[in-house]
């Protein structure tokens, strides 16, 4: 614009992430007394849409002018979008390049986050799926992650897959009980107990328990075939893991105060 270097108000609303680029003209505005200071503010009419509408003044910003309202928008890449523009002008003065290429004409370079922090956060979204067991849970942050980052964390890690959830590494309660001691029927109602799972009454093939929210993230519903081979019926079986977590509420049962427990009577001297 008249022999000088400028960058239009929206494109640089554009570069620093702004959901409405045009918003930038509210700093340019509040700015305006600051930026004369830096040079002349140029401005052209433009209308909105293909049909034309309402005629709105877009301003065209020179290297200082560009810089001063990047600092003042207080975005995350404004301190990146500051060297680029120091960059291209310094270029332009060389007669590298004829103008300051829009976002639509140039590659955006857009900042990845960390793949752990992206893996965290794909996590915690992943944590609210309940009908999702927790490999699919990790395999689907996995994946969240690469999109984000770039980078698959359990690759990364030499882990080349996770394996699914079966009938097979899934645990019936009469299981679990073997393991910790206790009878299926006691089984059954320590993990009521902790809060994972709640007594349901259904249907002839609907299981007798059903997972609390709780308990989503160990048990999962399996069809599983009747004992006469007639049709199947569902059954809640749970993961391994839940074996250590009963093993500590049995050790905290124990250890808490009963204090309507009969005393034991002295041994007769």
């Amino acid at each position: 614009m008249d022999g000088e270097l400028r960058i239009k108000d929206e494109d640089l609303g554009v570069r620093l992430g702004f959901n409405r680029p045009r918003d930038i003209r509210k700093i340019i505005v509040r700015y305006l007394p600051e930026l004369g200071r830096l040079g002349v503010c140029a401005t052209a009419s433009q209308t909105s849409g293909s049909k034309g509408g309402r005629p709105t003044e877009a301003y065209y910003l020179n290297r200082k002018q560009a810089i001063f309202i990047t600092a003042k928008s207080e975005t995350a890449i404004a301190a990146d979008i500051t060297i680029e523009i120091v960059e291209r002008f310094d270029a332009y003065e060389r007669g590298e390049v004829g103008a300051i290429k829009s976002p639509d004409q140039k590659n955006k370079r857009i900042r990845k986050p960390a793949f752990d922090v992206a893996f965290e956060r794909c996590l915690r979204v992943a944590s609210h799926l309940s009908h999702l067991d927790e490999n699919q849970r990790l395999l689907m942050a996995a994946r969240g992650t690469k999109e984000l980052s770039g980078i698959n964390p359990l690759e990364l890690m030499g882990v080349t897959s996770v394996a699914a959830p079966t009938q097979e590494n899934y645990l019936t309660p009469t299981q679990i009980g073997k393991e910790i001691g206790l009878s299926p029927i006691a089984t059954n109602k320590l993990i009521t107990s902790i809060g994972y799972q709640v007594k349901s009454v259904g249907s002839s093939v609907s299981s007798d328990y059903s997972m609390t929210e709780a308990g989503g993230k160990y048990g999962r519903m399996f069809d599983t075939t009747r004992r006469h081979g007639k049709g199947s019926q569902q059954q809640l079986k749970w993961s391994p893991n839940l074996v250590g977590i009963l093993r500590a509420a049995m050790l905290a049962d124990k250890d808490a105060p009963h204090p309507f427990a009969k005393n034991p009577e002295p041994a007769p001297v």
